[in-house]
């Protein structure tokens, strides 16, 4: 069993501790599962990401890379957060609350979708 089975195999009883089976599993399905085949698959590119970024981040502690910014090394690593819906805080001051939570840009966006069917849309002011 590769290491990678061996972290897939560690999830899939993980999961079967919390339903209560008191069964564990001995090995990850490789043919007959496409579930866990997609695990192996998702453990395997992480594995490789991690290790991409550990070389990245052990390059430039080095040294041993020509000099660049940390910026132009690790941008391709950075996580864009999702663009602020300006409804959602419109809603969200609507009923006294300073920072939208999740339902709020769910409400945004079903707003949107009724007023689209209506053939309206809400645009910012000189758009």
């Amino acid at each position: 069993m590769t290491e990678i089975e061996k972290k897939a195999l560690a999830l899939v009883n993980e999961v079967l501790v919390e339903w209560g089976v008191l069964k564990k599993a001995v090995e990850v399905p490789k043919n007959s599962d496409a579930f866990a085949r997609a695990l192996l698959r998702a453990i395997e590119q992480h594995e490789a990401y991690k290790q991409e970024v550990s070389d990245a981040v052990k390059d430039l502690l080095s040294g041993s890379v020509f000099y660049q910014s940390a910026d132009v090394r690790l941008r391709r690593f950075i996580i864009p957060k999702p663009p602020v819906d300006p409804l959602a805080f419109a809603l969200a001051d609507w009923e006294g609350v300073t920072k939208p939570g999740p339902g709020y840009y769910h409400d945004a966006k079903v707003l949107r979708e009724a007023l689209a069917k209506r053939g309206l849309k809400i645009v910012e002011t000189g758009q």
